[in-house]
């Protein structure tokens, strides 16, 4: 995985952290999805599972540096 896609999707990640932190720990939710929420709580650990997840994802890709299965490289044509 490239730098310049990884460092976007951290940021991504640590403002799902915060805003599922803020859920969990005080029932806070974001304006937008206020009308939606019913269950503060239970929202911001889904949250957090989100963010852990996204972070794994981006651990495991600059760790390996493959590419996602599908894009294959076609073989070189022979001299």
């Amino acid at each position: 995985m490239k730098l310049y896609v990884a460092v976007p999707l951290v940021l991504l990640a640590l403002l799902i952290a915060a805003s599922g932190v803020a859920a969990v720990t005080s029932g806070w939710v974001l304006p937008m999805n206020r009308r939606h929420v019913r269950a503060p709580r239970t929202y911001g650990w889904g949250q957090l599972a989100v963010a852990f997840a996204l972070c794994w994802q981006l651990v495991f890709g600059l760790l390996t540096g493959r590419r996602p299965s599908g894009h294959h490289r076609r073989p070189d044509p022979p001299s």
